[in-house]
């Protein structure tokens, strides 16, 4: 007897890895068993500044930190500039949010930047006067260049806050991630940031940044990434910041462009 053979149908091949900053394909994040993002796709435009928004508990930090590999995800697939995430990660800048930093850290200022230079220095070798020479150039960028030796537990949240953005600079990454910069930070902070994110645009990257303000989101930002633990609007601000996208999220009428957004999430 000729014995059957059982032949598995041939699943198809997945699609290709989009060649944009970030391609995020059915992303799903769970605490605990809890779905905190389902299904997630995006895909982020090049030179761009998108505002990523949404309620509290939206998922909006969750999906920054699964883009990263800082939460482990259920399901879907992360590709940077055409390759699987974890391979670009050179290509990536990050910004957490100020309350998630140990700011009793001893280091100063110069030496929190210079942390961003760790992949050209090599780890575990010294910093040479022309990393510091760099190092301090970029905090020039953010107005800091006079708190250099300053421990960074003495700074201000707002000088804190600049002191991450020029580590993030220091980096020259392609693809920055931005967890809530703007929080809790002084006017004067304010416009620095908003300076430093245009001139980033400008040299052709792209940054994604959580932001917790409407009023300002279409100021600051010409994407819009909406969150409510799946993609409830994404695209240009003009045609995704409408007032039908905000009440599916948020859950009550608001009106586009004019509204506080949660922080959490």
């Amino acid at each position: 007897m000729v014995a059957l053979l059982k032949f598995s149908p041939r699943r198809p091949p997945p699609p290709p890895l989009s060649r944009s900053p970030l391609a995020v394909q059915g992303l799903t994040v769970a605490y605990g068993g809890e779905p905190v993002l389902r299904g997630v796709d995006f895909v982020a435009p090049e030179a761009a500044l998108v505002a990523v928004v949404g309620p509290n508990g939206a998922g909006k930090s969750t999906f920054l930190k699964a883009v990263l590999g800082l939460q482990p995800r259920l399901a879907g697939r992360i590709s940077c500039y055409g390759y699987p995430v974890e391979r670009q990660r050179r290509l990536i800048a990050y910004v957490p949010q100020r309350s998630s930093v140990d700011w009793d850290f001893p280091a100063s200022a110069l030496d929190v930047v210079a942390m961003g230079l760790y992949r050209r220095i090599g780890w575990c070798r010294p910093v040479g006067a022309r990393h510091r020479e760099q190092a301090l150039a970029c905090l020039a960028q953010v107005g800091m260049a006079d708190f250099a030796r300053r421990q960074i537990g003495q700074l201000s949240g707002g000088q804190q806050q600049r002191v991450f953005l020029a580590r993030a600079l220091a980096q020259d990454a392609r693809l920055y991630l931005m967890d809530e910069p703007f929080a809790g930070v002084d006017a004067a902070t304010e416009r620095a940031i908003i300076e430093v994110l245009r001139s980033l645009r400008q040299r052709g990257r792209t940054v994604l940044c959580v932001h917790h303000d409407l009023h300002t989101a279409p100021d600051y930002f010409e994407h819009l990434l909406l969150l409510s633990g799946r993609v409830v609007a994404a695209g240009a601000m003009a045609e995704a910041c409408t007032a039908a996208a905000l009440e599916e999220a948020y859950g009550v009428r608001l009106p586009a462009g004019g509204a506080a957004v949660g922080r959490a999430g």
